[in-house]
């Protein structure tokens, strides 16, 4: 089977991300994006402003814990280039607060000195911030993309939450071409995705653990060996961005294993340990969320 057009951004998909914004965002209604310095949210604030005027949009940019100061720098540098005006809030050290504060609550559930609670707490603390700026009458454009919806990379009350997602139909390989079509700058669509919770995190590192568990790392977690250390650095030689998303996209098609591995490229170990992923990513993390009896 090719691959060669089947990840391939469709002609005429910016002007239907951009009619899509312009629809969604009526009445001269205000849009606000969370920028993290990453590619994700740099594509969907440059596609806010040419769908509805930089007078029609700000931007937010989130100061915590053990970021490296490129991501703050790209902020602010997609600022200027867009003449949006851009709100620094610093967090930084609530994470550990909040997380000390549910830790006294219920020390069976949390637990400050562990690596994972005082980091998904940013991610929990962006979303009060997320609800304030609504509350004042913005609009919040999500930024997450097809590859991290399927995989359940995001916190369904966190970076989930937006009020129209203009590339969430998107796989990663798709957004970085939309993000050459949009003149995004180059060091930024050449750095290594990641959430920047803590200094030289990246996304294929994490995914890489998430194979070895065989479902998102939820809870508290798990403590992996040495073993599993080693054997993640042998996963995670072996993953591309475009790997990943072929083998998604057949997962997503419901081929069998055999072309899912052929068409990524990726040994049919990883198509099975990504397929677990993706069923364990629709039952914990992609159920509808405002679900009411009718």
């Amino acid at each position: 089977m090719s691959c060669n057009s089947v990840l391939t951004l469709a002609a005429g998909e910016k002007q239907r991300i951009l009619r899509f914004i312009c629809q969604y965002a009526n009445d001269n209604e205000p849009v606000c994006v969370f920028v993290s310095g990453g590619l994700d949210s740099d594509v969907v604030a440059r596609l806010c402003v040419e769908a509805l005027g930089e007078d029609r949009v700000r931007l937010v940019f989130v100061l915590q814990d053990d970021m490296e100061e490129q991501y703050g720098q790209n902020a602010y540098q997609l600022a200027s280039d867009l003449n949006v005006p851009i709100d620094e809030i610093n967090l930084c050290g609530m994470n550990v607060a909040l997380v000390k504060a549910a830790e006294q609550g219920n020390p069976s559930l949390f637990c400050a000195d562990s690596l994972l609670d005082p980091n998904r707490a940013k991610c929990s603390l962006r979303t009060a911030l997320i609800s304030g700026y609504q509350d004042k009458g913005f609009l919040i454009a999500g930024t997450s993309n097809c590859t991290e919806m399927k995989l359940g990379f995001f916190m369904p009350f966190g970076d989930n939450l937006a009020h129209f997602k203009p590339i969430a139909h998107l796989y990663k390989t798709q957004v970085v071409q939309l993000a050459r079509e949009l003149h995004c700058r180059e060091n930024v669509i050449s750095q290594p995705p990641s959430a920047a919770f803590w200094k030289g995190q990246e996304d294929l590192t994490d995914l890489a653990y998430w194979m070895i568990n065989r479902a998102p790392i939820m809870g508290k977690g798990r403590k992996f060996s040495d073993e599993d250390d080693n054997n993640m650095k042998r996963i995670r030689a072996g993953l591309t961005q475009e790997a990943i998303d072929y083998a998604l996209y057949a997962i997503d098609k419901e081929y069998d294993a055999n072309t899912a591995a052929e068409l990524s490229g990726l040994p049919l170990e990883h198509i099975s340990a990504l397929r677990d992923i993706v069923v364990s990513a629709k039952k914990w993390k992609n159920r509808p969320l405002l679900k009411c009896l009718e």
